[in-house]
């Protein structure tokens, strides 16, 4: 039997089981390189010709013809962001994607490129929008060009090129509607926006129905007092009935904070 002929007589014997079916016989060069060890039960003997016909296979496989290497993407000098902001990355895109834009411009702004290992994660999850995805770009740099070119799943819905004006805006939040009396808060300091928070959560003037401002102006307020508006937030009484709401608020002030820490923005 030629080795093929030999590999399809051990499939057989292997689906059927050695109980009901013997190995077949190993002849020739097979025969010879199976011959050196004395196996006394059929198992044992179809093992030994697996091994050896599995060999045997493997040295007759010829060279493919050879191809282009790939090309590396460009250098980029800047320092790769930290383990700790990735994991930040995937906190706020599931729990707090009001955060994703500060996160993504904070980077940037402190120097610090996307991990390849975000770089697919973001440009997927950035396909239909121009201005996020053009700042990805500028995020990840040249492996972001690299990785679209060699895969078509990661580029854009539309496939045209940013436009200046879309590179322009790159750096630009967008707006968060806030109402007219929650306007103050958003230049106050962290214990007046922490304490009209606990203030109105316990008097009930503010509540689940305000949940998607009162959102809106902790992403937008000055950074520099999410410390103390966690803290107020996080003294609410426990019986009060805003006291969950409040919790829900001091987490998104302390995920703000730690953010913004990790990739080093004061």
């Amino acid at each position: 039997m030629t080795i093929d002929e030999q590999w399809r007589e051990l499939v057989t014997t292997a689906l059927l089981g050695t109980d009901r079916r013997d190995p077949p016989g190993a002849d020739g060069e097979l025969g010879d390189l199976v011959a050196d060890s004395v196996r006394d039960d059929p198992s044992s003997r179809m093992l030994a010709q697996v091994a050896a016909c599995t060999a045997v296979r493997r040295a007759g496989v010829l060279p493919g013809a050879p191809v282009t290497p790939l090309a590396r993407p460009d250098d980029d000098a800047r320092p790769m962001c930290t383990p700790d902001a990735v994991a930040r990355w995937s906190h706020i895109t599931s729990s707090w994607p009001v955060l994703e834009d500060e996160w993504m411009l904070t980077l940037i702004e402190q120097g610090w490129r996307l991990a390849p290992d975000l770089v697919p994660l973001v440009l997927r999850r950035q396909r239909r929008d121009p201005i996020r995805r053009a700042r990805v770009l500028v995020a990840a740099g040249p492996l972001a060009r690299w990785l679209v070119e060699h895969l078509p799943e990661l580029r854009p819905t539309n496939s045209r090129p940013p436009t200046g004006i879309e590179m322009a805006r790159i750096g630009e939040r967008p707006d968060l509607p806030v109402p007219p009396d929650l306007a103050p808060l958003l230049v106050a300091g962290g214990a007046e926006i922490g304490g009209t928070i606990a203030v109105g959560l316990e008097e009930r003037s503010l509540g689940e129905a305000h949940r998607a401002v009162l959102v809106n102006v902790l992403a937008r307020c000055p950074p520099d007092g999410l410390v103390d508006v966690a803290d107020v937030l996080d003294a609410v009484d426990p019986s009060s009935p805003g006291h969950g709401l409040a919790s829900t608020l001091a987490d998104l002030a302390t995920t703000r904070h730690r953010m913004r820490a990790e990739l080093g923005a004061t």
